[in-house]
């Protein structure tokens, strides 16, 4: 089976679907009889892996390219097409809504897979109906995704194949030995006596700010890794950090490199990820930084309390007291670093049984 993903943005951009479409390639890559190949944005990586091609990049996904991505398209042949929506690159453009049946239109079946959810009121119609106009069969990283929309819609949905594939890592485990371990946390604290990690996108939906409420000053050094395209809330992010008590105990360490990103992870007391409606197992941050052995503190719905097997606490959304007690008491808490197979094999399985039944052929 020839497929090609497509994705607003690709390594080495920084976006989480990004990563997540790199990881899910080479896992394709990998399957017997599948070929792949990457259309997105940007100078992509990963041509040294067999079995995966990069198309030549796409300059924008303005309706002007139309044409060359098209062309890019026809001209390698694919059995189906995967779009990742949404991703970085996409945001502010109209032609990702209406690529689908772009690519319907010229005889390809497209698959769809939702990263995140339909916005909120009339736009779920422009954001997700268009989209929706050219798709073979959609896939959904979180469960429960018809919940979203209304009866209408619904209906229109459940006309479509669709399967809900979980999420994975984007991170490799972490190689530092317990003693290098030590030492870089020993290198971040900077005379402070626990390290507390938050690792992602920074979004208001991300509950970055709570970070200044749930840890604690006297004690705690915070080291934020992450970017942002939103410069008055970094700007609200600082000023927290150069409030009294917090100032100097902050660092803002931006994206860093995969093994890089690990080694912080793994280094950390608490991976706190305070997410204002809270996470899931659609998360790339909480699967990362479980895959490292730290103690993470999230919030979901339903709020499951602590999980010492996955060293995972998860706490309710507003529940920020309860946030506070559960870093006091389980930080530093360290269980094995995740080993043996990768879940990407299996999710990359998922995806061509999904494939082909969206193709109509056997499984």
């Amino acid at each position: 089976m020839r497929v090609l993903l497509i994705a607003g943005s690709y390594p080495p951009d920084r976006c989480g679907v990004g990563d997540y479409t790199s990881q899910l390639a080479r896992a394709l890559a990998g399957q017997p009889g599948t070929e792949v190949a990457v259309l997105a944005r940007g100078a992509p990586e990963g041509a040294d892996t067999p079995g995966l091609t990069i198309l030549p990049p796409v300059r924008s996904w303005l309706f002007e390219e139309l044409p060359a991505i098209l062309q890019r398209v026809r001209q390698w042949r694919p059995d189906v097409a995967h779009v990742q929506y949404p991703t970085q690159g996409f945001f502010g453009t109209s032609l990702p809504r209406l690529l689908p049946l772009a690519l319907r239109l010229t005889g390809l079946r497209v698959v769809i897979t939702w990263h995140e959810p339909p916005p909120p009121g009339g736009r779920v119609l422009l954001h997700f109906l268009q989209p929706l106009l050219g798709s073979s069969g959609l896939i959904f990283v979180r469960p429960n995704y018809l919940d979203y929309f209304g009866p209408a819609l619904r209906r229109v949905v459940e006309r479509l194949p669709r399967a809900t594939i979980p999420n994975a890592a984007n991170l490799p485990v972490s190689q530092l030995a317990p003693a290098q371990r030590a030492a870089l946390r020993e290198r971040l604290l900077q005379g402070q006596s626990r390290l507390v990690v938050f690792f992602g996108f920074m979004a208001r939906h991300k509950g970055v700010e709570r970070l200044f409420e749930i840890a604690d000053p006297a004690t705690d050094r915070l080291v934020i890794a992450g970017a942002s395209t939103d410069d008055d809330y970094l700007g609200e992010l600082q000023a927290l950090a150069d409030a009294p008590g917090w100032r100097g105990k902050v660092d803002f360490a931006g994206f860093s490199p995969p093994d890089q990103a690990a080694d912080l992870l793994a280094a950390a007391d608490a991976v706190v990820l305070p997410f204002i409606t809270g996470g899931g197992n659609w998360n790339t941050s909480i699967h990362s930084a479980l895959a490292q052995g730290s103690f993470v503190l999230t919030t979901g719905e339903p709020a499951s309390g602590d999980d010492p097997v996955r060293n995972l606490y998860v706490a309710s959304p507003d529940g920020l007291s309860e946030m506070r007690e559960a870093l006091r008491v389980h930080a530093g808490r360290r269980v094995a670093p995740a080993r043996g197979p990768s879940p990407w094999e299996a999710i990359a399985q998922a995806h061509l049984t999904h494939y082909a039944r969206c193709l109509g052929r056997r499984v």
